[in-house]
């Protein structure tokens, strides 16, 4: 059994790697955006729509959860609280 403190060492890793496997898909979800709607909806989207969701996800960023906050909750939730 793991430690209280090993564990939101765990979880900050784990939110480490969940930033930086987002960054490495941005350019498959922009890339990708056309084609599934296309295939959802039947017909390619607008250009202006595409340059806009290729806008949107080059300015977003992964924001991982607080490790401290998640170990207070963690431990209230083990403790039955």
């Amino acid at each position: 059994m793991s430690t209280p403190q090993a564990a939101k060492e765990k979880y900050a890793r784990k939110t480490a790697n969940a930033a930086a496997s987002w960054n490495a898909a941005k350019g498959r979800m922009a890339a990708n955006y056309a084609a599934g709607v296309a295939r959802f909806l039947g017909g390619a989207p607008a250009g202006h729509i595409v340059s806009n969701y290729q806008a949107g996800i080059n300015a977003a960023s992964y924001r991982g959860g607080d490790a401290d906050k998640w170990l207070a909750n963690y431990m209230a939730k083990m403790q039955g609280r």
